[in-house]
């Protein structure tokens, strides 16, 4: 054989393996990479997700009958709450928050003419419920996730960036409403809050990745942002708590004006009150204390939500919550200090030196970009004046725009602002390596 049949024939081989593996490639971004089934602990996750659904529809269909049949209100809630977390992984596998698929589902359900049976078929009472359900533990996550003592050490800082934004937001929002929706200025307001909270969903699972690659951790950016982003949720829904009181107030502008601290001072007192009965009894349990004070802590602020409610107190029903809640962690921590360590453990935010006063202009720009998604709060909040309007039978007209804006702030935000927190991540913030470098 020549030297050049010899060349050839070495030229043919990788081209023929170079073919064969642009194939490969191509067969699996197409095939394994697009169906669940060649992902493994997708496939799992789902499998064993619908092995608990189907053993939950038994016992529906058991305990209730017809009613957990097609066209009964649990079995659509079972079919919403099934398709909405399966669609929910599929939006995780691409890095996009789960609550975004759940929300998708939502609207399919509700407004597809062939599916809408299923939405139609959950009367307002359970779906007002269902709400209230998930509001008290958004509550209950954020005064959890916060640490008084730590927090307190920032003071000015945590203003800074959590407290003065969302306002700011809300103002913002509420003259966009004015000029644009033409709305009076305290239904614009109550728009502006449901808007101006950031979502701790999305955000606390992006900064914790952050955490565990590096970037950032030396100046704790990622742990700040989630330590703001909480105390960004509980002044978003303490002005939310507030604008639905003077807007569904019917009496007179002065009696108004006088329920708004009544009703601040009301929920105060509920919430600490009820922190120190829950002292008294210390609530321990031999199997897992942590669990059973969290389910208290849950029940008794569905009580508080929903009874504030009925007596046309609907602001002090949050604000009790959070008081109790954040007053009763402060007392368990002093009888036990780690006992929120569970409940917490994800979101062990503050370091004991955060350095934010001189950050580069880069770093300040990833703390704006990582207050772009929407999604938790407006989720809870969105429906509540709605829910409202319907049970003192007040116009439907801007409730209902209220709600669908803060549904196309989640589908219009949440993605936008993961893709951006992802993408600028790696630019705009030094990792821990080549900030020690640096330093040395």
């Amino acid at each position: 054989m020549s030297d050049q049949d010899l060349k050839d024939s070495k030229n043919k081989v990788p081209q023929k393996q170079t073919n064969k593996g642009f194939v490969q490639k191509i067969f699996h971004i197409l095939v394994i990479e697009s169906c669940f089934i060649f992902n493994q602990k997708l496939s799992n996750k789902i499998c064993l997700f619908m092995v608990i659904s189907s053993i939950t529809w038994l016992v529906l269909f058991i305990l209730f009958d017809q009613a957990a049949l097609p066209g009964g209100s649990y079995f659509s809630i079972w079919t919403l709450v099934t398709c909405s977390h399966v669609l929910g992984f599929f939006f995780q596998t691409v890095k996009m928050p789960s609550l975004l698929g759940m929300l998708i589902t939502g609207i399919v359900f509700k407004n597809v003419p062939v599916l809408s049976i299923i939405g139609s078929s959950i009367d307002s009472k359970t779906s007002s419920l269902l709400r209230n359900m998930a509001f008290c533990v958004i509550l209950c996550r954020a005064g959890l996730s916060l640490d008084i003592d730590k927090l307190t050490k920032m003071k000015f800082k945590i203003l800074k960036f959590s407290v003065i934004p969302c306002l700011v937001e809300a103002f913002v929002f509420a003259l966009a409403a004015i000029f644009i929706l033409k709305l009076s200025f305290k239904w614009a307001l109550l728009m502006g809050f449901v808007i101006s909270g950031v979502s701790p969903a999305v955000v606390v699972p992006l900064m914790i990745q952050l955490q565990e690659t590096g970037l950032g951790v030396a100046k704790n950016i990622p742990g700040f942002i989630i330590a703001a982003s909480c105390i960004d949720n509980i002044i978003a829904i303490t002005g939310h708590s507030l604008m639905i009181g003077i807007v569904f107030n019917q009496g007179e502008i002065w009696w108004t004006l006088l329920q708004c601290p009544l009703q601040i001072l009301a929920g105060l007192i509920f919430g600490i009150a009820v922190a120190f009965f829950f002292s008294i009894f210390r609530l321990e349990h031999k199997i897992s204390k942590v669990s059973l004070r969290f389910i208290v802590l849950f029940l008794v602020s569905l009580i508080a939500a929903l009874g504030f409610k009925k007596i046309n107190y609907a602001t002090a029903g949050p604000l009790a919550v959070l008081t109790m809640v954040i007053v009763s962690k402060i007392i368990w921590q002093k009888v036990d200090e780690h006992l929120l360590n569970k409940l917490t453990s994800d979101q062990d935010v503050v370091k004991e030196k955060i350095s934010i006063d001189q950050k580069k202009l880069d770093e300040k720009s990833f703390l704006c970009i990582s207050w772009i998604p929407k999604a938790t709060v407006q989720a809870a909040v969105g429906s509540i004046a709605l829910d409202l309007a319907k049970l003192y039978h007040m116009p439907l007209e801007i409730p209902t725009d209220i709600l669908n804006i803060a549904v196309l702030s989640i589908v219009a935000t949440a993605p936008i602002g993961t893709i951006l927190i992802s993408l600028s991540a790696g630019k705009l913030l030094q990792s821990e390596q080549s900030s020690v470098g640096s330093s040395a």
